[in-house]
């Protein structure tokens, strides 16, 4: 999470517990309508504050997804240059590929 979403998320905290004191009070004097409506916006800012917290943990398994596919292009495309590099390798690392002296990559090899 973010250093604004966590101020955030503190902002929502603190203004809920500050309406909730307030629809409190509101009962107290017998304002019923008023301790109503806080208490449900009260309630909404929990749900924003419960939003933002699934919010961050989406962002957070997006760029885990995203690392692990750029790992996998990375050693993918490594995989490829190592077989194709291979010919002069024995037959298991270069899966069975023949021996092909003029793209030979290492160049200290005879026929």
């Amino acid at each position: 999470m973010t250093g604004s979403a966590r101020a955030l998320c503190w902002a929502y905290v603190l203004t809920s517990l500050f309406l909730a004191h307030c629809a409190a009070t509101s009962v107290r004097a017998d304002a019923w309508w008023y301790a109503a409506a806080l208490f449900f916006v009260s309630l909404l800012l929990g749900v924003a504050f419960a939003r933002e917290h699934v919010a961050a943990d989406e962002r957070r398994a997006a760029a885990v997804r995203a690392e692990r596919a750029a790992r996998l292009r990375n050693w993918s495309s490594q995989s490829r240059t190592d077989q194709e590099d291979g010919c002069c390798e024995r037959w298991w690392t270069s899966c069975g590929a023949e021996h092909d002296l003029p793209h030979c990559a290492r160049k200290d090899q005879a026929a």
